[in-house]
């Protein structure tokens, strides 16, 4: 690869690029819910409580439609975890799934064969 064509190869892979995003509707408001940066995700991944994990994501990934505004903050969190689990939920967290590219079908199979199930 000459000089130029790695330049301009470098040059296009590190220009700013745009976060997909989608809106969604969450128990009647409209959020934004746009893909993680790539620190964003590094950052999850030092937590290793799942229930912060996923609250923080819900924080982290959630923005007032077409601002850079996070809708909710850290102190949200305890409030976050009471919302009732309904359609609501389950669309942020398809939305989520989406934005981070991770395998809703693969997640549901793994939770159907989790130990948990058999305790119930």
């Amino acid at each position: 690869m000459t000089s130029e064509a790695r330049n301009k190869l470098r040059t296009k892979l590190l220009s700013s690029h745009k976060a997909k995003s989608t809106t969604i509707e969450v128990f009647g408001g409209e959020v934004e819910v746009r893909q993680p940066t790539l620190a964003t995700i590094l950052a999850a991944n030092e937590t290793t409580d799942m229930k912060v994990r996923s609250v923080d994501m819900i924080i982290e990934y959630t923005y007032v439609p077409g601002t850079n505004e996070h809708v909710f903050e850290k102190a949200d969190r305890d409030a976050i975890l009471a919302w009732p689990f309904g359609e609501d939920l389950i669309a942020l967290q398809t939305a989520i799934s989406t934005m981070t590219g991770i395998d809703i079908e693969a997640a549901e199979e793994d939770l159907l064969t989790s130990p948990l199930k058999e305790q119930q």
